[in-house]
Parts: structure tokens; sequence; C-alpha cells
């Protein structure tokens, strides 16, 4: 039988190891904790990055050309406008947003055209149409009518850059990357866009309403 000497230093020892025990486990826990409340700040630190860019979209609106009230057209003009998108384009935040580059996609090419490019969108009551057909010069009135797709590239007021892609997605863009930097976002990847003047028109497919 063990003496009480031995009894008492196992007691302290038992009592040693349940300390210590108590004391890793208390210590996983407050890490645990501690990198939990880290991904909740970093996520709510991501979601307010997104907050004002969520704001901002582009698509291409339906219906357009004649059914635009007070339009003013010319004979030559109408006869195609009905097939011309108005690009509308809307910033819904309480802050503007810079170096706005709005692509157009097209359905004769993989690749999106560089459209239009604004400084700053500031706030918007509502959307406004970056594009109309009566606005465009003749060659560019042909591609337009090719639209079937927009994407809008911006700076926010914190100096991040996003991309809303052609179906509606938003995207944040690693400027340190020259893919990202110079592309447009579509799918997983970036693709590089081409100038207006680039595109040959002779490569258009004969658009309804021409003669």
């Amino acid at each position: 039988m063990p003496s009480s000497a031995d009894l008492a230093a196992w007691v302290g020892a038992t009592g040693t190891w349940a300390a210590l025990a108590a004391a890793v486990y208390g210590a996983r826990a407050a890490f645990h904790m501690i990198r939990v409340e880290r991904d909740r700040d970093r996520e709510q630190q991501r979601q307010q990055r997104a907050d004002q860019a969520s704001s901002v979209a582009v698509w291409v609106g339906r219906p357009f050309g004649r059914n635009r009230p007070g339009l003013l057209v010319t004979s030559a003009a109408y006869r195609r406008e009905d097939f011309f998108p108005d690009i509308h384009l809307v910033n819904s935040s309480r802050l503007p947003v810079y170096e706005v580059r709005i692509f157009v996609w097209v359905d004769f090419s993989d690749r999106p055209i560089h459209w239009q490019d604004r400084v700053i969108l500031p706030p918007t009551p509502g959307p406004v149409i970056a594009s109309a057909y009566v606005d465009a010069a003749p060659h560019a009135a042909q591609i337009m009518e090719h639209v079937v797709g927009v994407s809008v590239a911006f700076r926010d007021a914190e100096g991040k850059h996003w991309q809303r892609t052609r179906n509606g997605s938003l995207r944040q863009v690693d400027t340190g990357d020259a893919m990202q930097r110079t592309g447009v976002a579509d799918g997983e990847g970036f693709v590089q866009p081409q100038d207006l003047d680039d595109v040959d028109p002779r490569i258009l497919r004969r658009s309804p309403g021409a003669d």
C-alpha cells in the first residue's frame, strides 16, 4: 500500500498535469478565437472594400433606339437604330469612382473592344446612358450593332481596382499582375482587349435593316 507521502506526491503530480493540460487547452482555444476574429476582421475589411464597388454596374439596355422618348435622329440613322443598343452605367454609391473604362463584347470576336473612357463617374441618381447609336461615328455604329455584352473597369475611392464582368460578377484586380492590369476579366481569366480602330469593318456581317 502506498504511503501517504507517495499518495500526496501522486495527487500533486496529477494536479500539475491537469493544470498543464488546462493551460494548453486554454491556449489553443484562445489561439483559435484569435484566428476566428482575425478571419472575421479580414472578411469585414474585404466586404467594406467591396461595398462601393458593388454599387457600380453596366449593362446593355433594351428596348433602345426609336423607343427612347425625345430622341431626334436622321433618316439615315433611323433605318438601323432599332439594332443599336444603349449601354447603361450606374454608380449608386455615395462616392465617385475613377479611371472608368468600358468594354463591349461583340458576336464576331472573342476579344472585347475598348469602347469608352471616363475620368470620373460621380454618384448617379439612376442609370445614365454611356453610349447610343446617334452618338457614334458610322464605323462605330456598325460595330455596336453586334454588341452582346459589356464590362466596366474602375478604381474606387480607396484606390482599389475592380471590374464588373459581362456576366455581372465583380472582380477585384491585382494591378501588380500585368495580365489583370491590362486585361478584361472573363470567366476565370483575363482577355486582352482590342481598340475600336483596330476592328476591320469588312469582317462584320451584314446588319439587319441595312440596305
